[in-house]
């Protein structure tokens, strides 16, 4: 059965213990963390036993440790990569199921569109340094997490695979969000997507990100689950039967839509199950 959690800092930043109980007050198994926005306290790297049993009740999915690989700015990548391996090193005592990023835009900060972003020398730069994460991950049993968007360089989930394929290695997995591949003008087609990532990651999910959004004044806005226009029923159902063992995640859920959240989809969850 799918389980269900939320990026931590969703519901706030506190000390661990009282992140993990209010995460699980929610009704919520799992959670995706980043230290620097979840987490009150400094995270003490040379001892983890304290933070991983704070951590206990609730699963840690992913560990988010985003950055952008292709930033202009070579200081900037290294620091990245850097700071993933250092994480991917914590990943293990905290018991977390993969650390993840997405693969960037040469715009540098923000993460932004241009045209070179979908290029395919892009892609290659991309390809470089997820095969080094990965190749690094693999040495310790730890596991990467790739997540694809349209103003990115995988912009479609045939990218993502180009990545995946070309990395060829079961410690590269594929994270899901299908709010990320939409655009004003492909939103409509969402199933349609839905559809080409179970063709061309299926194998590869390890969890999908939860959203919802409405369409206002010609842009996509986020909203509570349920209240937009996915079409949840379907989705879920998709998920149930294609990949039973991927985690749930919402991402961007904040206050009152949390509880709502929740409760839509266990149900549909139990429904399927």
């Amino acid at each position: 059965m799918n389980k269900i959690g939320i990026r931590a800092h969703d519901v706030g930043t506190f000390p661990a213990g009282e992140l993990a109980a209010k995460i699980r007050a929610y009704g919520f198994d799992a959670m995706q963390l980043v230290f620097l926005k979840a987490l009150a306290d400094p995270v003490d790297f040379s001892n983890l036993a304290p933070l991983a049993a704070a951590l206990s009740d609730v699963e840690v999915t992913m560990l988010g440790a985003y950055f952008n690989p292709v930033h202009p700015d070579p200081d900037f990548v290294a620091a990245g990569i850097a700071y993933f391996e250092h994480v991917l090193d914590a990943s293990g005592p905290l018991h977390a199921l993969c650390v993840g990023t997405e693969t960037g835009s040469l715009m540098g900060s923000p993460w932004g569109y241009v045209p070179e972003n979908h290029a395919s020398e892009t892609l290659a730069r991309v390809i470089g340094i997820v095969r080094h994460l990965t190749e690094y991950a693999a040495a310790t049993g730890r596991t990467v997490a790739i997540e694809g968007a349209w103003a990115h360089v995988a912009y479609t989930p045939e990218k993502l695979h180009e990545v995946l394929t070309a990395v060829a290695n079961p410690h590269l997995k594929a994270i899901v969000d299908l709010y990320n591949y939409l655009t004003p003008e492909n939103h409509e087609q969402r199933m349609t997507i839905l559809d080409r990532c179970f063709a061309e990651l299926k194998d590869d999910i390890i969890l999908f990100h939860l959203k919802d959004y409405v369409v206002a004044d010609g842009k996509l806005k986020q909203v509570g689950l349920g209240k937009g226009l996915m079409d949840f029923p379907a989705i879920i159902a998709r998920i149930a039967k294609e990949t039973p063992d991927a985690r749930l995640i919402f991402e961007g859920v904040t206050g009152p839509d949390i509880a709502t959240s929740f409760t839509l989809i266990s149900d549909l969850i139990r429904k399927e199950h």
